[in-house]
Formats: structure tokens, C-alpha cells, sequence
């Protein structure tokens, strides 16, 4: 993800813990108020992009640990002595390496609210996802790569037409990121207008795909379908997809 969309989105930029400048208590203070965003949005039960961002936070903070140390292990200071097991030289820390225990300090200060508000996240994210009912409707043609979604909540149902790509780059993590989807329409589901008649009229306006292969998703919370239901419902269907393919 790039730096401009996280500050966009989050106010917290993926360098946030070594740039602009090291200050440990302005990085703190940047930190929480993330963080406090973050909670608010997973108390609004809007989980995408916050808990991937969390992740991508978490592994850019071990990647500078891990790189922050190779890197303290190249600025040698004053020569104390030579190790009698190797024979190699050993050297104080160098004096001008002030900024490298900030990051350590922003590191330590700045992992353990991350993980455990991404714990969270994915536990309401657990939560919910026991809460959607996944159903294939109709007769499903043999590639099923591309086709509709139906996402019902309550009486409505919008409509989605999405697409797989054959190459899939993205971790678990993120996985729902390789379904791409467009709107369609919207359907007020009732007696007479039920998912199969739903496809139904799909199919007769859109006779370019005379049997696409559909899925209706269904959900009795009242959740946000962009931010949740949306990543939630596009997993389940990758999932399937690559279970039949």
C-alpha cells in the first residue's frame, strides 16, 4: 500500500515510525490516535481496509527491527577488544546512534497496541462471518471465475458482477483483494422476487452470459456492506471458486 492512500485513509503513513523526524513521544502520539480511529471504526463494525492496514503496519515495524539491527551491527564505535571464540574485533555502540534506540523505544511502544487492536478485529471479523450464509443459486456453469453476487441485508439485495483473475499474488491475509467486482443493481427481495427470479431477470437483460454462475450471500446484521460485508462475501466466494476449480 502506498504511503499517500495510508495517510488518505488512516492518518498514520507506513514510515510513520522513522520519518519525518524521531521524536518517541510525537511517534506515541501519533500512534494512539491511530489506533483510537481504528477502534472506532471496528466499533462501527467496519473492518476493511483498517485490518489490513494493521497487518501491514505490524510486518513494516519487524522489517525495520530486523533491519535496524543489521544496520547497528555495520556503525562500529571505539574498538573495546577482540572476541577469544571468533577473534573478531568488538566495538562500542557509536555515539551518534541516539535515533536507532528511538526506533527500538517506538517499536517496542508501538507492537503490542497494534496486535492486540488486530486481534480484535479479526474477532469481530469471526463474529460476523458466522452470521453469513453463502448459496449458490441456480445452475452454476462450469467456470465459475466470473459471474454475479447477490449481498442481501434485510430486503434489499445489490447486485455485483464479479471476476477472478487466473493469477493470484496476494497472502491469505488479503486474499479477498483478487476479486474485483462492479455494481449492478439493487432487487427488493419478497415472495414474488426471489433470488432465482432475480437471475432470472439478470439473464434476460445481460443475455451475454446466459448461465453465469451465481451466489447469493445473506446476512442478518446490520453491517456496513463496503467496508465488511463486501470483503467478507468476496473471500467466501474465492473460496468456493478455487474448492471447484
Amino acid at each position: 500500500m502506498k504511503n499517500d492512500a495510508s495517510i488518505a485513509t488512516t492518518g498514520l503513513p507506513k514510515d510513520w515510525a522513522y520519518s519525518p523526524s524521531i521524536d518517541l513521544e510525537l511517534k506515541q502520539y501519533a500512534l494512539l490516535g491511530y489506533l483510537q480511529r481504528v477502534k472506532a471504526r471496528f466499533g462501527e463494525r467496519k473492518l476493511y481496509p483498517y485490518l489490513d492496514q494493521l497487518q501491514e503496519h505490524l510486518g513494516t515495524l519487524l522489517e525495520l527491527q530486523r533491519a535496524k539491527e543489521d544496520l547497528a551491527g555495520t556503525l562500529a564505535g571505539p574498538l573495546v577488544g577482540f572476541d577469544p571464540q571468533t577473534g573478531k574485533a568488538i566495538h562500542d555502540r557509536p555515539k551518534n546512534d541516539v535515533w536507532l534506540d528511538v526506533i527500538d523505544e517506538v517499536i517496542e511502544f508501538a507492537l503490542p497496541g497494534l496486535k492486540k487492536l488486530r486481534s480484535h478485529g479479526l474477532d469481530i471479523e469471526q463474529e460476523i462471518a458466522q452470521h453469513i450464509r453463502f448459496t449458490p443459486i441456480g445452475l452454476q456453469p462450469l467456470h465459475i471465475s466470473e459471474g454475479w453476487i447477490f449481498l442481501r441485508s434485510g430486503k434489499e439485495a445489490r447486485v455485483y458482477g464479479y471476476a477472478i483473475p487466473i493469477l493470484q499474488d496476494a497472502g491469505a491475509e488479503h486474499e479477498h483483494r483478487n476479486v474485483s467486482t462492479r455494481f449492478v443493481s439493487s432487487y427488493t427481495v419478497g415472495l414474488g422476487s426471489g433470488f432465482e427470479r432475480i437471475k432470472a431477470d439478470l439473464i434476460q437483460r445481460f443475455p451475454a452470459q446466459p448461465v453465469p454462475a451465481t451466489f447469493a450471500l445473506e446476512t442478518d446484521l446490520a453491517i456496513p456492506c463496503i467496508e465488511t460485508f463486501m470483503p467478507l462475501a468476496k473471500r467466501l466466494v474465492l473460496a468456493h471458486v478455487r474448492g471447484n476449480g
